[in-house]
């Protein structure tokens, strides 16, 4: 993992219609998707406190857990899930990080009226950006800006390998939870592959966009930062302008290491918390 300055000047470049207003501190993450052999560290299933976790997740978006309901108690969800007191506690400490639940003391764990959209980067992953928002309790919608040819830019052509100035597709959308914009969504890709997707890329988030057009990703990347929103473009996220948001660049590469395609998620950065699975 390594580390950046990315001046303002380039990041105009490569996301034109949101003008940013600092500079960031840029990480970058790989993902391989060896990840998904590895083996489990308990020696059975890995992450028992997943299962727990994804269990309760699932009661509380489906509204069987509606808000202000309290959970069953800790005795209770051992018996239930059949695992430790530990693995629970676990689950229950990452509902709460996510904004899902609240603890009181001496009364036990809370539904919350409105939850925090937790966002998983991993190598292999069946839920996408909008299995997500539906997860935390939020009605998930799309809506399409633009679908325009651009000459790339030279952020975009270095991540995509090519020669800057060379003319590739560039596709807008944003994202709802419940009609609030929470991420605006950014790809750029060649011919070859908007053929391949022209008939997903509307409604679809990239991966499993990618994955439904049978195009197959061995690796990703993906670099992070943040920014504060311009006045021109607060009324797109129906917030003041200087809102801290949070970026994603991302580049999935297929067998042979070449990109497919790169994108950019900008997203608020009150209604996410990302967690990413580092394959060792």
């Amino acid at each position: 993992m390594g580390g950046s300055f990315i001046s303002r000047s380039l990041c105009q470049t490569l996301y034109t219609n949101i003008p940013i207003q600092s500079n960031r501190l840029i990480l970058v993450m790989v993902t391989s998707a060896k990840s998904k052999n590895r083996k489990p560290r308990n020696g059975g299933r890995d992450f028992l406190y997943r299962d727990v976790a994804d269990k309760l997740r699932e009661r509380i978006s489906s509204g069987r857990y509606a808000p202000n309901t309290k959970l069953p108690s800790l005795h209770d969800l051992v018996e239930e899930f059949g695992v430790s007191a530990i693995s629970v506690r676990r689950a229950l400490k990452d509902l709460a990080y996510e904004g899902l639940v609240n603890g009181e003391q001496g009364r036990g764990v809370f539904v919350k009226e409105k939850g925090v959209i937790h966002r998983v980067l991993a190598a292999k992953s069946d839920r996408s950006i909008g299995d997500e928002i539906a997860r935390a309790g939020f009605t998930p919608q799309v809506k399409e800006l633009a679908h325009r040819k651009i000459r790339a830019p030279e952020d975009v052509a270095r991540r995509l390998q090519i020669k800057p100035g060379t003319k590739v597709f560039q596709h807008e959308k944003i994202a709802y939870a419940n009609a609030e914009p929470v991420s605006l969504h950014y790809l750029f890709y060649s011919e070859e592959v908007a053929a391949k997707i022209k008939e997903l890329i509307g409604g679809t988030f990239v991966f499993r966009m990618l994955e439904q057009a049978k195009i197959k990703v061995k690796e990703s990347r993906f670099e992070f930062g943040a920014a504060g929103l311009s006045a021109q473009h607060a009324d797109l996220f129906q917030l003041p302008p200087g809102a801290p948001l949070g970026l994603i660049y991302f580049t999935p590469l297929n067998e042979i290491r070449t990109p497919i395609l790169t994108g950019l998620t900008i997203f608020r950065s009150d209604r996410f918390l990302f967690e990413v699975d580092v394959p060792h």
